[in-house]
């Protein structure tokens, strides 16, 4: 009577183990797909993000500001690969887990296309396989759909030297998100996204525009976040974006370009946000 215990107890046990595996595969898609609406939906971030896109690109045209930064220098080259026959369930899991909106897709030793988290929810929704109101994926009809029938063909390439400029045109002139880097060989050596190439552009445009100096705008807004770490000493990123009202996310990049221009510090305690303070 004990060992049947005993035995229905481990049978629980694994039950209960197997369905949170099943709940966790769940959340995951679920996850995906929340993330993959916010990409693609046009929000207040995004405009903002679109007009500092074409302020650069005013300078650029102008000649007032030259931008030289290969495309090496901000590409990932931690690659998450897919192949040609796996199926979407599989792409929207290893999308979720690495949270990555796209990926090369391979045949045995080449790179053959690229799939994105736009081109899943597409077919997603043009089958049927999604409700949208419940964010709900039939799973059985996703994994029936293979990588290859919607994957975009052949995959846009630059080589790691090419200035991100030239990537930014190459993305523009082709519709498409991302490209893949290649080295002098065609060897693939990366990814670049186009919000790599905006940060990168975005960067180059802060460390550039401090160089020329002229009362630029940009210039302000470093003297007054640099004016109240000083007289903060130290204080975390949040209460900072309060301070000189900006938005945590553009204080971040600036941070970083500040941190790289060796002009400040951060701090990254276990709990809560990221502290900075001037560097002596």
């Amino acid at each position: 009577m004990k060992k049947k215990i005993r035995n229905k107890t481990k049978t629980r046990k694994y039950v209960n183990k197997h369905e949170r595996k099943k709940i966790k595969k769940h959340d995951k898609i679920k996850s995906f797909i929340k993330k993959a609406k916010n990409n693609i939906e046009i929000t207040p971030d995004l405009k903002k993000k679109e007009n500092i896109r074409k302020i650069i690109e005013s300078e650029i045209k102008s000649g007032s500001i030259d931008i030289d930064t290969p495309v090496k220098n901000i590409m990932s080259t931690n690659l998450r690969v897919v192949e040609v026959g796996q199926n979407l369930r599989e792409v929207i899991e290893l999308l979720g887990e690495f949270e990555i909106t796209g990926a090369p897709v391979k045949q045995g030793n080449r790179v053959v296309g690229v799939i994105s988290d736009a081109d899943i929810m597409k077919i997603m929704k043009a089958k049927g396989i999604l409700d949208p109101v419940k964010d709900e994926v039939n799973l059985q009809e996703l994994e029936k759909i293979k990588v290859e029938s919607i994957m975009r063909r052949p995959p846009i390439t630059i080589n790691q030297n090419e200035k991100i400029t030239d990537a930014s045109d190459l993305m523009i002139k082709n519709d498409v998100n991302r490209l893949i880097v290649v080295d002098d060989n065609n060897k693939t050596v990366g990814i670049i996204t186009r919000e790599d190439v905006l940060k990168g552009l975005t960067t180059e445009f802060f460390i550039k525009s401090m160089k020329r100096g002229g009362g630029n705008i940009i210039d302000s807004s470093v003297d007054l976040v640099l004016s109240v770490i000083r007289n903060k000493g130290t204080i975390n990123i949040k209460n900072l974006s309060k301070e000189v009202k900006m938005n945590i996310k553009d204080i971040e990049d600036l941070l970083k370009v500040l941190e790289n221009r060796g002009l400040i510090e951060i701090e990254y305690p276990l709990i809560g946000y990221p502290k900075v303070k001037v560097k002596t």
